[in-house]
């Protein structure tokens, strides 16, 4: 690949395409190395004859490449070939840390996660999406949420989400107040038999049924 790519294709690039939620460490780490392959070096074709250039320039630097006893004290400045030259070698290491880091990061994923989902906005919420990843646990089903553009609730309401029956049976998995960061809800019940899941708005009423008041709507898939 030779031209700059896209955040979203750094993004797919190290997480293998996948479109299921990370976990905010995950999350971090990915940002990191999104920004590494955000430098153009990363994308330049080395040429064939780099590795065999770099170690020579290291040789020609010899012992005069070095960082005096006082740290202001330089005794010669690398050239600009040089570091040109190492720039272009991080930058090629750097891909390989990321292809490494990708290749165990898919991997978790595909043993963390037994189900995943896009769910899509209704009338309520026009704008709004999520994406859900579900974890089987001894405990239960970890459900991962992390949604976007879902507005603030005045007080007194809640977000509710929801895994459904194909005869419309609704089993409560959590609550939540915002959707601004990663919620964790769990399920006693399997997206097996419940794979249908839904966000719904809720009043502090007492009542335990659903309101109906969908603003996001999907459905669990395995993975």
């Amino acid at each position: 690949m030779t031209k700059r790519a896209s955040k979203a294709e750094r993004w797919a690039l190290i997480t293998g395409g996948r479109m299921r939620p990370l976990v905010p460490s995950e999350a971090a780490e990915v940002a990191l190395l999104a920004d590494l392959l955000a430098e153009p070096s990363a994308w330049a074709e080395p040429r064939p004859s780099l590795e065999e250039e770099v170690v020579q320039l290291v040789v020609d630097a010899g012992p005069s490449l070095h960082v005096a006893t006082q740290p202001q004290q330089i005794t010669r400045r690398p050239s600009r070939r040089f570091a040109m030259a190492g720039g272009a070698a991080l930058a090629a290491a750097a891909i390989v840390v990321v292809a490494l880091f990708a290749g165990v990061l898919v991997g978790q994923h595909d043993q963390r996660f037994a189900f995943d989902a896009r769910l899509e906005a209704t009338a309520l919420a026009p704008g709004a999406h999520a994406s859900v990843g579900v974890m089987h646990t001894p405990a239960g089903f970890r459900v991962v949420l992390e949604a976007h553009e879902l507005a603030p609730l005045p007080d007194g309401q809640y977000y509710e989400a929801w895994l459904k029956s194909a005869d419309g049976t609704g089993v409560p998995i959590g609550t939540f107040s915002s959707g601004k960061d990663y919620v964790t809800l769990w399920a006693g019940a399997s997206p097996e038999d419940y794979p249908m899941m839904s966000v719904t708005i809720e009043a502090a009423d007492n009542n335990q049924a659903s309101s109906g008041r969908a603003v996001l709507v999907g459905q669990l898939h395995a993975v």
